[in-house]
């Protein structure tokens, strides 16, 4: 006898394809109509406010077991608690703990507490693959799209069933504390992985997270030029690279990392409490005071464009700052900024490089041709091998891309162009026939120039 079968069903999608069907009523049953959820259910099956009371599990996308009652559970993490900072982007991971499943999948909504039904609350972006984000007027929400106005709920969820059961996503909140409590709504399913949608179990669960407040005394990152190369204070920051930070608040005291580097060589990601995040990932931390923090970017896995630092300590949360990250912003450390910018350079048997009595107690001698002389920076780019950050690193990575440099009116080519230290570059350099006094040095990799004014001593 044949039974009447109300799916919703979806196309499959493919590269040339991206769509979702309408719901249809079908006289057959067939074993197709199984996968007809494999690529995510439709808008409001999460358990939200103004959808399906029941979610999936008496939708018809999957059956056999009531709602919440299969002995597991589906939970949000997050990486704040129950707490969000008004507009930072956090990385939030959906758990389904059940011991039978084979698969999972999952629905995801944020909502404004104030207004549940249709009142969005900040913004999804996939992490990975197999994700997607929907409307709640069912198309799909791609790239750095947004839903309609009147239609402005969004919904993340599987676009292909997920073997583990922990999936990521991430989300940025909204941009004022105003916006008040937001309240999510998640459904998970619990999969037996047969291919048949009978025998699943579908999980639901709800969270509110509460805005921060700032403290009067929390950390603050100056908006514009408030980081910068470490070298050159040029405004960004570049994969692995030495970074400074400048604002108000940013520690409770002035120390650096002695005694903090770990017995395998990794460096802290937070001291005296302090600690930083770029691009949500953990910066490592190198000097801090109340106006200045010194950190190694981490690994950016090649991302430019831009990114958000926060700083964080005991008072509370900087509100994010957004800055540019390229792979390359080049810079030579220095030794003096003022009256002159005279480079941290030391020659071959190790003595330092500048005008006679340069410093008080230090020996300092000008260059003179034919020197070997070493040259110090960071933010020049890839090298090869890559150097992983946030550790030790001492030998010899030679970068990807050439350096040009110039001594004055010469054109040089350094012998050894790379890393010789995590996250520092070193510039081994046989000086010029130049005649003495001060000579500009200009450096450029893929036509990004270093900072301007630096000049050598050259003495016969």
């Amino acid at each position: 006898m044949l039974n009447t079968i109300r799916v919703s069903y979806r196309m499959k999608k493919l590269p040339f394809f991206n769509s979702r069907g309408r719901a249809i009523t079908l006289l057959v049953s067939l074993p197709m109509l199984v996968w007809a959820f494999s690529s995510g259910p439709d808008p409001r099956s999460e358990g939200g406010p103004g959808g399906s009371a029941l979610s999936c599990a008496q939708a018809g996308c999957h059956t056999g077991t009531a709602l919440n009652a299969g002995g597991g559970k589906v939970e949000l993490q997050f990486p704040d608690g129950l707490t969000y900072t008004p507009g930072q982007k956090q990385r939030i991971k959906v758990v389904i703990t059940d011991s039978t499943a084979r698969a999972y999948g999952y629905q995801v909504s944020a909502r404004l507490a104030s207004s549940e039904t249709n009142g969005q609350a900040g913004r999804f972006d996939v992490v990975g693959t197999g994700q997607l984000i929907l409307c709640q007027d069912g198309r799909e929400r791609t790239g750095s799209g947004n839903c309609a106005t009147g239609a402005p709920l969004e919904f993340i969820e599987h676009g292909r069933p997920a073997t583990a059961n922990t999936i990521e996503f991430d989300w940025t909140p909204p941009a004022a504390a105003t916006a008040g409590n937001v309240r999510f709504y998640v459904a998970g399913n619990a999969a037996n992985g047969d291919g048949r949608n009978s025998g699943d179990k579908i999980y639901t669960a709800n969270f509110t997270l509460t805005p921060k407040t700032a403290s009067s005394n929390a950390p603050a990152i100056t908006p514009t030029g408030g980081v910068t190369n470490g070298a050159s204070f040029a405004s960004g920051v570049v994969s692995g690279s030495w970074t400074t930070i400048f604002g108000t608040n940013l520690a409770p005291a002035t120390k650096d990392w002695t005694g903090a580097i770990d017995a395998a060589g990794n460096f802290p990601t937070s001291l005296d409490g302090v600690s930083v995040t770029i691009d949500g990932k953990p910066a490592s931390i190198y000097f801090i005071s109340p106006g200045q923090i010194n950190v190694q970017a981490p690994d950016l896995a090649g991302k430019t464009g831009p990114v958000q630092v926060v700083v964080k300590t005991a008072e509370g949360e900087s509100a994010p700052v957004s800055v540019t990250a390229a792979k390359e912003l080049p810079g030579l450390f220095l030794f003096t900024q003022a009256p002159k910018k005279y480079p941290a350079a030391v020659r071959a048997d190790g003595v330092f490089i500048g005008p006679a009595a340069l410093f008080q107690g230090v020996t300092t001698v000008p260059a003179k041709p034919g020197d070997v002389v070493l040259f110090f920076g960071t933010g020049f780019g890839p090298t090869n091998p890559a150097v992983a950050p946030g550790k030790i690193f001492n030998g010899a990575a030679p970068l990807v891309d050439s350096v040009q440099m110039r001594i004055g009116s010469a054109t040089v080519t350094p012998a050894f162009a790379g890393l010789s230290s995590s996250g520092l570059y070193q510039f081994n350099v046989t000086i010029p026939d130049v005649p003495n006094g001060e000579h500009a040095i200009e450096m450029q990799i893929n036509s990004v120039s270093i900072q301007t004014g630096v000049v050598l001593a050259v003495q016969r």
